[in-house]
Protein backbone atom coordinates (compact mmCIF):
# COMPACT_ATOMS: atom_id res chain seq x y z
CA UNK A 1 0.00 0.00 0.00
CA UNK A 2 1.52 3.46 -0.77
CA UNK A 3 0.99 6.46 1.57
CA UNK A 4 0.00 9.97 -0.07
CA UNK A 5 2.41 11.47 2.62
CA UNK A 6 5.69 9.53 1.21
CA UNK A 7 6.52 6.94 3.97
CA UNK A 8 7.37 3.49 3.14
CA UNK A 9 5.42 1.48 5.65
CA UNK A 10 6.83 -0.61 7.44
CA UNK A 11 5.82 -3.96 7.75
CA UNK A 12 4.39 -4.50 11.25
CA UNK A 13 0.75 -6.67 12.13
CA UNK A 14 -2.08 -5.02 14.04
CA UNK A 15 -4.94 -6.26 15.79
CA UNK A 16 -8.07 -4.36 15.07
CA UNK A 17 -9.33 -0.21 15.31
CA UNK A 18 -11.31 1.57 17.80
CA UNK A 19 -14.59 1.73 16.98
CA UNK A 20 -14.88 -2.15 17.09
CA UNK A 21 -14.05 -1.61 20.91
CA UNK A 22 -16.00 1.00 21.23
CA UNK A 23 -18.93 -1.02 19.71
CA UNK A 24 -17.88 -4.05 22.32
CA UNK A 25 -17.84 -1.29 25.07
CA UNK A 26 -21.50 -0.06 24.30
CA UNK A 27 -22.84 -3.96 23.90
CA UNK A 28 -21.79 -4.18 27.67
CA UNK A 29 -22.91 -0.91 28.88
CA UNK A 30 -25.81 0.29 26.81
CA UNK A 31 -27.48 2.65 29.58
CA UNK A 32 -24.40 3.82 30.86
CA UNK A 33 -23.20 7.62 30.95
CA UNK A 34 -20.52 8.21 27.73
CA UNK A 35 -21.16 12.28 27.62
CA UNK A 36 -21.80 14.98 30.07
CA UNK A 37 -22.08 17.98 28.60
CA UNK A 38 -23.93 20.86 31.44
CA UNK A 39 -27.14 19.24 32.50
CA UNK A 40 -27.23 16.83 29.32
CA UNK A 41 -26.26 13.20 29.22
CA UNK A 42 -25.98 10.44 26.66
CA UNK A 43 -25.81 7.05 27.30
CA UNK A 44 -23.37 4.96 25.58
CA UNK A 45 -26.25 3.85 23.45
CA UNK A 46 -27.48 7.30 22.24
CA UNK A 47 -23.84 7.97 21.57
CA UNK A 48 -23.78 5.39 19.35
CA UNK A 49 -26.75 5.90 17.31
CA UNK A 50 -26.18 9.24 17.04
CA UNK A 51 -22.74 8.39 15.47
CA UNK A 52 -24.66 5.57 13.37
CA UNK A 53 -26.92 8.54 11.85
CA UNK A 54 -24.22 11.35 11.23
CA UNK A 55 -22.32 8.29 9.62
CA UNK A 56 -25.26 7.49 7.60
CA UNK A 57 -25.97 11.01 6.64
CA UNK A 58 -22.31 11.82 5.70
CA UNK A 59 -22.74 8.65 3.21
CA UNK A 60 -25.89 9.86 2.25
CA UNK A 61 -24.41 13.49 1.30
CA UNK A 62 -22.40 11.15 -1.43
CA UNK A 63 -18.71 11.43 1.12
CA UNK A 64 -17.09 7.99 0.43
CA UNK A 65 -14.35 6.36 1.92
CA UNK A 66 -10.73 8.30 2.67
CA UNK A 67 -12.92 11.75 2.09
CA UNK A 68 -12.16 14.53 4.88
CA UNK A 69 -14.28 16.19 6.95
CA UNK A 70 -13.34 19.25 9.34
CA UNK A 71 -14.65 19.46 12.43
CA UNK A 72 -14.99 23.33 13.38
CA UNK A 73 -16.58 22.86 16.72
CA UNK A 74 -15.87 24.62 20.27
CA UNK A 75 -16.40 21.63 23.26
CA UNK A 76 -19.90 20.67 22.80
CA UNK A 77 -21.97 18.37 23.46
CA UNK A 78 -21.75 16.63 19.60
CA UNK A 79 -17.84 16.72 19.40
CA UNK A 80 -18.04 12.58 20.38
CA UNK A 81 -20.75 12.17 17.51
CA UNK A 82 -18.68 13.90 14.89
CA UNK A 83 -14.89 11.84 16.19
CA UNK A 84 -17.12 8.63 15.98
CA UNK A 85 -19.59 9.47 13.28
CA UNK A 86 -16.95 10.61 10.37
CA UNK A 87 -14.93 7.70 11.16
CA UNK A 88 -18.16 5.16 10.61
CA UNK A 89 -18.56 6.57 7.34
CA UNK A 90 -14.87 5.37 6.58
CA UNK A 91 -13.79 9.08 6.30
CA UNK A 92 -10.89 10.74 7.86
CA UNK A 93 -11.61 13.37 10.37
CA UNK A 94 -9.45 16.72 10.95
CA UNK A 95 -9.96 18.72 13.88
CA UNK A 96 -9.59 22.59 13.48
CA UNK A 97 -9.14 25.37 16.19
CA UNK A 98 -12.37 27.54 15.87
CA UNK A 99 -10.53 30.73 16.85
CA UNK A 100 -8.67 30.37 13.48
CA UNK A 101 -8.96 33.15 10.87
CA UNK A 102 -10.30 32.59 7.87
CA UNK A 103 -7.24 32.52 5.53
CA UNK A 104 -6.00 29.95 8.36
CA UNK A 105 -9.02 28.01 7.67
CA UNK A 106 -9.10 27.97 4.45
CA UNK A 107 -5.59 27.08 4.18
CA UNK A 108 -6.40 23.54 5.95
CA UNK A 109 -9.48 23.00 4.16
CA UNK A 110 -7.88 23.42 0.60
CA UNK A 111 -4.60 21.21 2.24
CA UNK A 112 -6.98 18.37 3.71
CA UNK A 113 -9.09 18.90 0.43
CA UNK A 114 -11.90 18.30 2.91
CA UNK A 115 -15.16 17.78 1.28
CA UNK A 116 -17.38 18.59 4.22
CA UNK A 117 -17.11 20.89 7.35
CA UNK A 118 -19.68 20.41 10.73
CA UNK A 119 -19.62 23.96 12.54
CA UNK A 120 -21.59 25.03 15.17
CA UNK A 121 -23.27 28.60 14.72
CA UNK A 122 -23.43 31.46 12.57
CA UNK A 123 -20.39 33.10 13.65
CA UNK A 124 -18.64 29.69 12.52
CA UNK A 125 -20.96 29.74 9.27
CA UNK A 126 -19.48 33.61 8.38
CA UNK A 127 -15.83 32.41 8.54
CA UNK A 128 -16.72 30.01 6.23
CA UNK A 129 -18.67 31.37 3.64
CA UNK A 130 -16.29 34.04 3.05
CA UNK A 131 -13.72 31.81 1.78
CA UNK A 132 -16.37 29.37 0.21
CA UNK A 133 -14.72 30.62 -3.39
CA UNK A 134 -11.36 29.65 -2.28
CA UNK A 135 -11.75 26.21 -1.41
CA UNK A 136 -13.11 24.63 -4.46
CA UNK A 137 -13.28 20.73 -2.70
CA UNK A 138 -15.63 21.70 -0.22
CA UNK A 139 -19.29 20.86 -1.18
CA UNK A 140 -21.01 20.44 2.11
CA UNK A 141 -21.32 22.67 5.31
CA UNK A 142 -23.26 21.27 8.19
CA UNK A 143 -24.29 23.34 10.95
CA UNK A 144 -24.98 22.56 14.57
CA UNK A 145 -27.04 25.33 16.35
CA UNK A 146 -30.48 26.08 14.82
CA UNK A 147 -31.44 28.54 12.21
CA UNK A 148 -28.92 27.00 8.42
CA UNK A 149 -29.47 28.76 5.82
CA UNK A 150 -30.89 27.44 2.37
CA UNK A 151 -28.04 25.68 1.13
CA UNK A 152 -26.69 24.38 4.81
CA UNK A 153 -27.35 21.35 5.98
CA UNK A 154 -28.67 21.15 9.39
CA UNK A 155 -27.03 18.82 12.13
CA UNK A 156 -29.89 17.54 13.72
CA UNK A 157 -32.69 17.53 11.18
CA UNK A 158 -29.70 15.25 9.33
CA UNK A 159 -29.33 12.45 12.42
CA UNK A 160 -33.27 12.55 12.72
CA UNK A 161 -33.46 11.52 9.07
CA UNK A 162 -31.10 9.05 8.84
CA UNK A 163 -30.80 5.29 10.27
CA UNK A 164 -29.79 4.29 13.51
CA UNK A 165 -27.97 1.39 12.49
CA UNK A 166 -24.20 1.83 12.31
CA UNK A 167 -23.19 2.19 8.53
CA UNK A 168 -21.42 -0.64 6.76
CA UNK A 169 -18.55 0.52 5.40
CA UNK A 170 -14.81 -1.47 4.74
CA UNK A 171 -12.53 0.14 7.14
CA UNK A 172 -8.67 -1.00 7.54
CA UNK A 173 -6.43 -0.19 10.38
CA UNK A 174 -4.05 1.56 7.68
CA UNK A 175 -6.69 3.74 6.33
CA UNK A 176 -6.49 7.27 7.76
CA UNK A 177 -8.22 7.79 10.85
CA UNK A 178 -7.38 11.38 11.87
CA UNK A 179 -5.39 14.57 10.35
CA UNK A 180 -3.69 16.64 13.12
CA UNK A 181 -2.33 20.06 11.87
CA UNK A 182 1.03 21.05 13.41
CA UNK A 183 3.23 23.79 12.51
CA UNK A 184 6.89 23.61 11.28
CA UNK A 185 9.77 24.94 9.76
CA UNK A 186 7.98 26.03 6.55
CA UNK A 187 5.61 28.09 8.98
CA UNK A 188 2.70 26.47 7.09
CA UNK A 189 1.19 23.57 9.17
CA UNK A 190 1.67 20.52 8.02
CA UNK A 191 -0.83 17.45 8.79
CA UNK A 192 0.35 14.34 10.85
CA UNK A 193 -1.29 11.44 9.34
CA UNK A 194 -2.45 8.92 12.24
CA UNK A 195 -4.02 5.75 11.01
CA UNK A 196 -6.87 3.54 12.95
CA UNK A 197 -3.50 1.29 14.13
CA UNK A 198 -1.73 4.76 15.23
CA UNK A 199 -4.50 5.85 17.51
CA UNK A 200 -5.66 2.60 18.58
CA UNK A 201 -2.76 2.04 19.74
CA UNK A 202 -1.79 5.52 21.63
CA UNK A 203 -5.14 5.11 23.58
CA UNK A 204 -4.41 0.98 24.61
CA UNK A 205 -0.88 2.83 25.73
CA UNK A 206 -2.84 5.98 27.77
CA UNK A 207 -5.64 3.50 29.53
CA UNK A 208 -2.58 1.17 30.51
CA UNK A 209 -0.72 3.81 32.06
CA UNK A 210 -3.42 5.13 33.78
CA UNK A 211 -4.90 1.87 34.82
CA UNK A 212 -8.85 3.39 33.35
CA UNK A 213 -11.99 1.51 33.02
CA UNK A 214 -15.81 2.03 32.61
CA UNK A 215 -16.24 4.21 35.45
CA UNK A 216 -13.86 6.46 35.39
CA UNK A 217 -14.88 9.76 34.36
CA UNK A 218 -12.69 12.08 32.39
CA UNK A 219 -13.11 16.14 32.52
CA UNK A 220 -12.46 17.35 29.36
CA UNK A 221 -11.15 21.63 30.18
CA UNK A 222 -9.15 22.07 27.14
CA UNK A 223 -10.07 22.71 24.04
CA UNK A 224 -11.17 19.35 22.06
CA UNK A 225 -9.45 20.14 18.98
CA UNK A 226 -5.97 19.90 20.73
CA UNK A 227 -3.78 16.68 19.92
CA UNK A 228 -3.65 16.17 23.75
CA UNK A 229 -7.48 16.71 24.36
CA UNK A 230 -8.07 14.06 21.05
CA UNK A 231 -5.80 11.72 22.52
CA UNK A 232 -7.18 11.71 25.74
CA UNK A 233 -11.08 11.45 24.49
CA UNK A 234 -10.38 8.51 22.27
CA UNK A 235 -8.75 6.83 25.27
CA UNK A 236 -11.99 7.67 27.13
CA UNK A 237 -14.39 5.98 24.60
CA UNK A 238 -11.73 3.48 24.03
CA UNK A 239 -11.96 2.19 27.89
CA UNK A 240 -15.62 3.22 27.76
CA UNK A 241 -15.95 5.21 30.62
CA UNK A 242 -17.40 8.66 30.73
CA UNK A 243 -16.79 11.98 28.71
CA UNK A 244 -17.15 15.04 30.45
CA UNK A 245 -16.83 18.41 28.51
CA UNK A 246 -16.45 21.82 29.65
CA UNK A 247 -17.38 24.36 27.18
CA UNK A 248 -14.88 27.12 27.85
CA UNK A 249 -12.07 27.21 30.61
CA UNK A 250 -13.11 29.40 33.48
CA UNK A 251 -10.26 28.84 35.93
CA UNK A 252 -12.61 30.00 39.08
CA UNK A 253 -15.19 26.85 38.12
CA UNK A 254 -13.61 24.25 37.03
CA UNK A 255 -13.23 22.78 40.69
CA UNK A 256 -17.25 23.02 41.03
CA UNK A 257 -16.65 21.14 37.72
CA UNK A 258 -14.68 18.31 38.87
CA UNK A 259 -17.21 18.19 42.13
CA UNK A 260 -19.97 17.97 39.75
CA UNK A 261 -18.77 15.65 37.50
CA UNK A 262 -16.95 13.03 40.18
CA UNK A 263 -14.26 13.56 37.95
CA UNK A 264 -11.63 10.87 38.13
CA UNK A 265 -9.16 12.21 35.81
CA UNK A 266 -7.91 15.69 34.69
CA UNK A 267 -5.82 16.95 31.96
CA UNK A 268 -4.10 20.61 31.77
CA UNK A 269 -1.88 22.57 29.97
CA UNK A 270 0.08 23.85 33.11
CA UNK A 271 -0.66 28.02 33.06
CA UNK A 272 -4.45 26.44 32.93
CA UNK A 273 -3.32 24.84 36.62
CA UNK A 274 -1.78 27.81 37.68
CA UNK A 275 -4.65 29.84 36.94
CA UNK A 276 -6.99 27.53 38.69
CA UNK A 277 -4.98 27.16 41.55
CA UNK A 278 -4.70 30.64 41.51
CA UNK A 279 -8.39 31.08 42.46
CA UNK A 280 -8.93 32.25 46.42
CA UNK A 281 -8.17 29.36 48.81
CA UNK A 282 -11.90 29.48 50.48
CA UNK A 283 -13.39 28.79 46.95
CA UNK A 284 -10.72 26.05 46.18
CA UNK A 285 -11.56 24.57 49.98
CA UNK A 286 -15.23 24.76 48.91
CA UNK A 287 -15.41 21.64 46.51
CA UNK A 288 -14.67 18.16 46.86
CA UNK A 289 -11.91 17.08 44.04
CA UNK A 290 -10.81 13.54 46.34
CA UNK A 291 -12.40 11.23 43.45
CA UNK A 292 -9.07 12.53 40.90
CA UNK A 293 -7.15 9.72 40.97
CA UNK A 294 -4.87 11.19 37.90
CA UNK A 295 -3.79 14.98 37.56
CA UNK A 296 -2.05 15.11 33.91
CA UNK A 297 -0.30 18.08 32.72
CA UNK A 298 0.73 17.96 28.85
CA UNK A 299 1.74 20.54 25.70
CA UNK A 300 4.33 22.44 27.45
CA UNK A 301 7.22 22.47 30.22
CA UNK A 302 5.21 21.83 33.53
CA UNK A 303 8.22 22.98 35.95
CA UNK A 304 8.67 21.96 39.77
CA UNK A 305 6.66 24.82 41.04
CA UNK A 306 3.57 24.22 39.12
CA UNK A 307 4.07 20.75 39.47
CA UNK A 308 3.92 21.55 43.71
CA UNK A 309 1.05 23.34 43.34
CA UNK A 310 -1.27 20.60 41.83
CA UNK A 311 0.51 17.80 44.17
CA UNK A 312 -0.72 19.93 47.39
CA UNK A 313 -4.21 20.71 46.24
CA UNK A 314 -4.80 17.18 44.61
CA UNK A 315 -3.88 15.32 47.67
CA UNK A 316 -5.59 12.04 46.52
CA UNK A 317 -4.48 12.48 42.91
CA UNK A 318 -1.21 10.31 40.66
CA UNK A 319 0.11 13.72 39.39
CA UNK A 320 2.18 13.10 35.90
CA UNK A 321 4.03 15.26 33.42
CA UNK A 322 3.61 14.25 30.44
CA UNK A 323 5.56 14.89 26.76
CA UNK A 324 3.54 14.89 23.89
CA UNK A 325 3.13 15.62 20.17
CA UNK A 326 0.34 15.76 16.99
CA UNK A 327 2.78 13.25 15.20
CA UNK A 328 3.09 10.55 18.36
CA UNK A 329 0.13 10.63 20.51
CA UNK A 330 1.82 10.51 23.89
CA UNK A 331 5.67 9.67 24.08
CA UNK A 332 6.56 9.69 27.70
CA UNK A 333 5.58 10.00 31.73
CA UNK A 334 7.02 11.15 34.55
CA UNK A 335 4.91 10.65 37.53
CA UNK A 336 5.66 12.62 41.26
CA UNK A 337 5.56 9.96 43.42
CA UNK A 338 8.34 11.26 45.47
CA UNK A 339 8.38 15.07 44.38
CA UNK A 340 9.60 16.72 41.52
CA UNK A 341 13.24 16.13 40.37
CA UNK A 342 15.10 17.90 37.85
CA UNK A 343 13.31 20.60 35.98
CA UNK A 344 12.45 19.03 32.15
CA UNK A 345 11.89 16.11 33.70
CA UNK A 346 9.58 14.03 31.33
CA UNK A 347 10.09 10.40 32.41
CA UNK A 348 10.34 7.21 30.62
CA UNK A 349 8.50 6.05 27.29
CA UNK A 350 5.11 5.37 27.18
CA UNK A 351 3.70 1.95 27.16
CA UNK A 352 4.48 0.34 24.11
CA UNK A 353 7.05 2.60 22.42
CA UNK A 354 10.49 2.68 22.59
CA UNK A 355 12.67 6.15 22.75
CA UNK A 356 16.34 6.63 22.04
CA UNK A 357 18.47 10.24 21.82
CA UNK A 358 20.30 10.32 18.95
CA UNK A 359 23.43 12.92 17.77
CA UNK A 360 23.76 14.68 14.64
CA UNK A 361 25.07 11.70 12.91
CA UNK A 362 22.94 9.28 13.75
CA UNK A 363 24.57 7.15 16.22
CA UNK A 364 23.19 6.75 19.92
CA UNK A 365 24.15 10.04 22.37
CA UNK A 366 25.65 8.45 25.75
CA UNK A 367 23.57 9.04 28.90
CA UNK A 368 23.55 12.69 30.00
CA UNK A 369 24.74 13.99 26.12
CA UNK A 370 21.97 16.29 24.23
CA UNK A 371 20.45 14.76 21.30
CA UNK A 372 17.14 14.44 19.39
CA UNK A 373 14.88 12.75 20.76
CA UNK A 374 13.67 9.03 18.41
CA UNK A 375 11.12 6.99 19.15
CA UNK A 376 9.57 3.84 17.24
CA UNK A 377 5.84 1.89 17.97
CA UNK A 378 2.52 0.83 16.59
CA UNK A 379 1.48 4.84 18.23
CA UNK A 380 3.58 6.85 15.67
CA UNK A 381 1.99 8.79 12.91
CA UNK A 382 2.60 7.59 9.26
CA UNK A 383 4.54 10.58 7.73
CA UNK A 384 2.65 14.23 6.69
CA UNK A 385 0.40 14.53 4.44
CA UNK A 386 1.31 16.04 0.87
CA UNK A 387 4.46 16.68 1.95
CA UNK A 388 7.07 13.59 1.48
CA UNK A 389 10.30 16.02 2.32
CA UNK A 390 9.29 17.00 5.51
CA UNK A 391 8.25 13.53 6.19
CA UNK A 392 11.61 11.82 5.18
CA UNK A 393 13.45 14.69 7.53
CA UNK A 394 11.80 13.12 10.34
CA UNK A 395 12.71 9.54 9.66
CA UNK A 396 15.70 7.99 10.06
CA UNK A 397 14.40 4.79 8.84
CA UNK A 398 10.80 3.86 8.45
CA UNK A 399 10.60 3.10 12.44
CA UNK A 400 12.90 5.67 14.02
CA UNK A 401 11.21 9.24 14.10
CA UNK A 402 11.14 12.59 15.70
CA UNK A 403 9.39 16.11 15.97
CA UNK A 404 13.26 17.63 16.44
CA UNK A 405 13.08 17.61 20.49
CA UNK A 406 16.66 18.28 22.03
CA UNK A 407 16.59 15.89 25.42
CA UNK A 408 19.28 13.80 27.60
CA UNK A 409 18.57 10.45 28.98
CA UNK A 410 19.56 10.82 32.45
CA UNK A 411 21.56 8.35 34.84
CA UNK A 412 17.83 7.62 36.05
CA UNK A 413 16.64 6.25 33.35
CA UNK A 414 14.36 9.29 32.87
CA UNK A 415 14.20 11.97 29.79
CA UNK A 416 14.68 15.64 30.45
CA UNK A 417 13.90 18.15 27.67
CA UNK A 418 17.20 20.55 26.42
CA UNK A 419 15.09 22.28 24.49
CA UNK A 420 11.75 22.72 22.15
CA UNK A 421 11.19 22.00 18.84
CA UNK A 422 11.86 24.90 16.28
CA UNK A 423 11.44 28.27 18.89
CA UNK A 424 8.05 27.19 18.87
CA UNK A 425 6.41 29.45 22.14
CA UNK A 426 3.59 28.22 24.41
CA UNK A 427 1.24 31.52 25.04
CA UNK A 428 -1.91 29.94 27.32
CA UNK A 429 -0.95 26.84 26.93
CA UNK A 430 -1.69 27.21 22.92
CA UNK A 431 1.51 26.19 20.33
CA UNK A 432 2.39 29.17 18.64
CA UNK A 433 4.90 28.91 15.67
CA UNK A 434 7.36 32.02 15.21
CA UNK A 435 8.43 31.47 11.41
CA UNK A 436 4.25 31.68 10.68
CA UNK A 437 3.86 34.97 11.84
CA UNK A 438 7.30 36.15 10.08
CA UNK A 439 5.68 34.99 7.07
CA UNK A 440 2.72 37.19 7.65
CA UNK A 441 4.69 40.39 8.54
CA UNK A 442 7.04 39.97 6.27
CA UNK A 443 4.52 39.89 3.15
CA UNK A 444 3.69 43.51 4.44
CA UNK A 445 5.71 46.31 2.44
CA UNK A 446 6.71 48.17 5.28
CA UNK A 447 8.90 45.13 6.99
CA UNK A 448 11.96 44.58 5.38
CA UNK A 449 13.29 41.85 8.52
CA UNK A 450 11.62 39.99 11.81
CA UNK A 451 11.86 37.57 13.96
CA UNK A 452 9.78 36.49 16.30
CA UNK A 453 10.18 35.28 20.17
CA UNK A 454 8.73 34.52 23.06
CA UNK A 455 9.12 36.60 25.97
CA UNK A 456 7.78 35.83 29.66
CA UNK A 457 4.51 37.03 30.73
CA UNK A 458 3.25 36.17 34.04
CA UNK A 459 -0.20 35.54 32.72
CA UNK A 460 -0.33 33.59 29.49
CA UNK A 461 3.24 32.25 30.60
CA UNK A 462 4.53 32.87 27.60
CA UNK A 463 3.93 36.06 25.05
CA UNK A 464 4.53 36.70 21.63
CA UNK A 465 7.17 39.70 20.48
CA UNK A 466 8.08 40.45 17.45
CA UNK A 467 11.46 42.34 16.33
CA UNK A 468 11.09 44.19 13.43
CA UNK A 469 13.16 45.65 10.79
CA UNK A 470 11.77 48.45 8.91
CA UNK A 471 11.37 48.81 5.02
CA UNK A 472 13.85 51.85 3.77
CA UNK A 473 11.62 55.09 3.98
CA UNK A 474 8.48 53.06 6.15
CA UNK A 475 6.71 55.15 9.15
CA UNK A 476 4.69 52.18 9.70
CA UNK A 477 3.71 52.22 13.48
CA UNK A 478 3.83 49.29 16.25
CA UNK A 479 0.26 49.61 16.09
CA UNK A 480 -0.26 49.50 12.83
CA UNK A 481 1.60 46.32 12.24
CA UNK A 482 -0.33 44.59 15.24
CA UNK A 483 -3.95 45.28 13.34
CA UNK A 484 -2.25 44.04 10.44
CA UNK A 485 -1.34 40.89 12.16
CA UNK A 486 -4.98 40.97 13.60
CA UNK A 487 -6.83 40.82 10.17
CA UNK A 488 -4.31 37.57 9.24
CA UNK A 489 -3.69 35.68 11.99
CA UNK A 490 -5.87 34.01 15.09
CA UNK A 491 -5.86 36.26 18.24
CA UNK A 492 -3.44 34.22 20.35
CA UNK A 493 -1.17 34.49 17.73
CA UNK A 494 -0.64 38.09 17.13
CA UNK A 495 2.29 39.75 18.56
CA UNK A 496 1.46 41.27 22.59
CA UNK A 497 4.36 44.06 21.63
CA UNK A 498 6.40 44.87 19.17
CA UNK A 499 9.74 46.33 18.67
CA UNK A 500 11.79 48.21 15.80
CA UNK A 501 15.22 47.15 15.55
CA UNK A 502 18.09 47.69 13.36
CA UNK A 503 18.92 44.44 12.66
CA UNK A 504 18.34 40.63 12.93
CA UNK A 505 21.31 39.28 14.38
CA UNK A 506 21.84 35.80 12.26
CA UNK A 507 24.46 33.27 12.01
CA UNK A 508 26.97 32.88 9.26
CA UNK A 509 24.30 30.90 7.29
CA UNK A 510 21.53 33.53 7.71
CA UNK A 511 19.42 32.05 11.23
CA UNK A 512 18.46 34.12 13.16
CA UNK A 513 19.91 34.21 16.21
CA UNK A 514 16.77 33.82 18.93
CA UNK A 515 18.44 32.33 21.61
CA UNK A 516 20.76 35.08 21.69
CA UNK A 517 17.40 37.91 21.46
CA UNK A 518 15.90 36.47 23.95
CA UNK A 519 18.32 36.26 26.49
CA UNK A 520 17.55 39.44 27.83
CA UNK A 521 13.95 39.37 28.09
CA UNK A 522 14.58 36.00 30.49
CA UNK A 523 17.56 37.31 32.26
CA UNK A 524 17.09 36.99 36.27
CA UNK A 525 14.52 34.42 35.63
CA UNK A 526 14.96 30.83 37.40
CA UNK A 527 14.38 28.66 33.70
CA UNK A 528 14.17 30.11 30.18
CA UNK A 529 11.67 28.09 28.40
Amino acid sequence: MTFEFGRIPGKRSFADDSISTIRMNVAKNPDKTAVIFGDKRLTWKELWERSNRLGNGLLGLGLERHDRVLIFLPNCMEYPDAILGINKAGCVASACNFRLTAPEVAYQLNDSGARAIILKGSQELKTILSIKDQVPALEHIIMVEDGAPEGIHAYYPMLAENDSQEPVVERSPEDLHLLMYTSGTTGKPKAAARTYKSDYHMANAVCHELGLNSDDVYLAVAPMYAAASMGYAFATMMSGGTLAIVPAFVPNQIFGEIEKAKATWIFMVPIMYEWMLSTPAEVLAAHDVSTVRHALSCGAPLHNATAKKIINNFPQAQVSNWLGASEFGFISKYTYENGPVGEGCVGKPLFDLELAVFDANGKRAPVNEPGVLYGRGFSMWEGYLNKPEATAESFLDHEWGTVGDIVRLGEDGNFYVVDRKNDMIITGGMNVYPVEIENVLMAHDAVADVAVIGVPDDKWGEAVKALVVKAPGSDISEDGLIAYCRENLAGYKVPKTLDFIDQVPRSMIGKALKAQMRKQYWEGRDSVI
